[in-house]
């Protein structure tokens, strides 16, 4: 595919002007839904929530008021489809989440969602009527935080989830299952376990576009506002990890005979960064290395003990699978040494991850060709979890959209401009004109 043939689809330039003209709709969207899900830092929309269905209840309002068709799944996904002439033809799916992490950013996710509306207005105001449907998407429970598991919106209309997890899965805020906050919202559960097949698959679907934020700082660092990555980072993770040793006195217990449980997870800790970063520097691509969690019993700890527990997290995230093999592998052999010598024991519990997920290396060239069309430069890096994951992994080609976003994310100062917004969902737009001609 080369410029000669995006022009054959649609005019870019009127295209780009039409996504500019949304660009008031779009933020109206943030300023309605942030003011619903406000806390008192940042905003917090829990999965399956109040403030979470409010956000997909005003895509679905906008989506109304433009003539579009709308629905809901069982599950609670939102769905805002432009027909195509051939409306058994698979269709170009595009979207994001709509839940947050508490007290997070605003833009994590939603921009997503919005970004794809923006998308179907945009085509309404040219006159331009797909080939085949093009859907936006509103998913539901992409962060991990709220379940335990990240994606479950999106696996759930994929079929890649057991129902099981329906009844198994509990909220961390509130303590009621899946189910539960389903049915508060009047979401159907024992419907969609009665379901014969998945809402999506290849059959219906033939390709899935995803704007996020950029959550690093590479596009800010590099004067750039769009990027298209490569590959979404798999990762190796360690949630509940412990060490065990003995509680003792401070002043009266010699060193030969302590089995501090914080000098030993603080080494581990140490000789786990000298690997990553051993590994980074003899060329391992893309890696990370984060403790999240690092803290004694609240209960017994004290200034004047040795602390006889430890609690942590550990998780490596990289873009091969043999590096988080070996991530896991050092793991082991470390936590196995250090507790022998400082007669300690590593409980490192439940080992969980995902594999790297390649973004389709076509659909990546649809993308950074629509914007070389648009006169709007790009950048390839890896990312982080996204649904697009799920998506690609479930059969479906999937690529992303990254869109500059300052100060990081998880976090409150999360910040996007509309400019760089409207820049990435005309990138997006243009690309999926191409996909549905």
């Amino acid at each position: 595919m080369n410029a000669e043939a995006l022009r054959a689809v649609v005019d870019a330039r009127a295209l780009r002007a039409a996504v500019n003209a949304r660009l008031p709709l779009a933020d109206s969207l943030f300023d309605e839904i942030r003011a619903a899900s406000v806390a008192e830092a940042g905003v917090t929309r829990p999965a399956w929530s109040a403030e979470d269905q409010f956000a997909s209840d005003r895509i679905a309002d906008a989506a109304a008021a433009l003539g579009l068709e709308a629905a809901y799944d069982h599950a609670g996904n939102f769905y805002c489809t432009l027909p195509g002439r051939d409306r058994n033809a698979p269709a170009v799916l595009t979207g994001s989440h709509t839940d947050s992490v508490p007290t997070g950013g605003h833009y994590d996710g939603l921009a997503g969602a919005v970004a794809g509306l923006v998308a179907l207005a945009a085509f309404r105001d040219i006159g331009w009527q797909p080939a085949r449907d093009v859907t936006a998407l509103a998913t539901r429970a992409e962060e991990s935080v709220w379940f335990g598991i990240p994606f479950i919106g999106a696996r759930l209309a994929l079929g890649s989830l057991s129902h099981n997890h329906l009844d198994s899965l509990r909220r961390s805020d509130t303590g009621r299952t899946l189910a539960e906050h389903m049915a508060a919202l009047d979401l159907d559960a024992d419907a969609l376990r009665r379901e014969a097949a998945p809402r999506l698959s290849l059959a219906n679907a033939c390709a899935f576009l995803e704007l996020h934020i950029e959550q690093g700082p590479v596009l800010v660092a590099e004067g750039a506002q769009v990027a298209v990555p490569t590959v979404i980072r798999g990762n190796v993770r360690w949630p509940g990890a412990r060490c065990l040793g003995r509680y003792d006195h401070s002043g009266a217990t010699p060193r030969d005979h302590r089995q501090d449980t914080v000098l030993a997870a603080a080494e581990l800790v140490q000789r786990l960064e000298a690997f990553w970063i051993a590994r980074e520097e003899s060329g391992e691509p893309d890696t990370v290395f984060t403790v999240g969690k690092f803290f004694t019993d609240g209960a017994h700890h004290a200034m004047t003990k040795v602390p006889g527990r430890c609690d942590f997290t550990l998780n490596f995230g990289g873009t091969s699978q043999a590096f988080l093999d070996a991530c896991r592998a050092e793991v082991e052999a470390r936590a196995a040494e250090i507790a022998a010598r400082r007669r300690v024991a590593f409980d490192l519990g439940e080992c969980v991850g995902a594999p790297p997920a390649p973004l389709d290396e076509s659909l990546r060239a649809v993308l950074e060709e629509s914007a070389a069309l648009l006169e709007i430069p790009t950048r390839r890096f890896a990312t982080v979890g996204h649904d697009a994951a799920v998506f690609q992994r479930a059969g479906i080609p999937a690529a992303m959209v990254l869109v500059r976003n300052a100060h990081g994310s998880h976090n409150p100062d999360e910040s996007m401009a509309l400019e760089d917004f409207g820049a990435g969902a005309a990138v997006l737009a243009a690309a999926i004109a191409r996909l549905a001609a």
